[in-house]
Formats: structure tokens, sequence, C-alpha cells
């Protein structure tokens, strides 16, 4: 064979075949990064149709749940320290800090499901002009605001 003839092959990928997988990348990249955004979930949270009562009942927060839709997994007691979950009450617009006294009836530790009837016992004093606001966090819902 002359070398005229003969033709060396070109080891790689075509253009075709690079500019395809340079779209898909993109395309993933652009995925990950819309995924990131919204959390994976496109849904929004529903509002709560609750009404929660706030009071200051002989040095002691109360914060009822009048009538309406059940809070799930609302908040968490242990040893009458409250971890916030689902509902936040805040004093002044900080969320208050309870490590210990707080009670729903007998139980001082668990899990705690707001619904009717159900009276969180605070172990927090309320002065003059404190705004107190019982808030829905995934909604970011305002169910109760009381300024004492």
């Amino acid at each position: 064979m002359n070398p005229s003839q003969r033709r060396e092959r070109a080891s790689g990928v075509s253009p075709l075949v690079g500019t395809i997988i340079l779209l898909i990348l993109t395309l993933l990249v652009f995925g990950v990064y819309v995924l990131g955004i919204t959390g994976g979930s496109t849904t929004p949270v529903q509002p709560l149709r609750s009404v929660i009562r706030v009071e200051n009942v002989e040095g002691k927060l109360v914060v009822s749940h009048v009538v309406g839709e059940e809070i799930p997994k609302a908040f968490k007691l242990y040893n009458g320290a409250v971890t916030w979950l689902n509902l936040v009450v805040k004093r002044n617009g900080e969320n208050l800090n309870v490590t210990g006294g707080a009670r729903v009836g007998n139980l001082t530790t668990g899990m705690v499901d707001f619904g009717p009837g159900t009276k969180l016992e605070l172990p927090v004093s309320v002065g003059k002009g404190d705004r107190i606001t019982v808030v829905y966090f995934p909604a970011g819902q305002i169910l109760c605001e009381r300024e004492f």
C-alpha cells in the first residue's frame, strides 16, 4: 500500500456525539440546581384552619388549640423542654426558648400533635407590651398574635 492510499484513522469522539454529551450534562446540572432551589417539592404547604388562643394564666403562658385542624408533630417535649417543629411560639419576634417546666396535661416528654382541646403550659412570664405570636412553620402562617 502506498502512502497516499494509507489513511490514518483519528481516534476520538465525533463532534455530534460530543455535542450531545455536553447538552445532556448541561441539562443534568440545571436539573440539580432547580431541585436544590425548590427543595424537590413544587407543591406549597396549605394553610391550616385552626383557632389558637394565648393567655397569661397565673404567671404561665398558656397556648390553647380551640377548634380546627390538628397540627401534626407540632413540638417535642423532653423533661419539660420544648423543641419547636411545625408549631413555633414567639415573643417579640424571637422563638421562645423553654428549657424546662413546659407541659401538655401531665405530659412533659414526647412528641405532641396539637389538636382541638390541647393546652400547652409554658413557664414564661409575659410583660406589658410583649407580643406573643403562634406560627404554623411549614406554611409560615400566623395562627394567633396577641399583645399583652
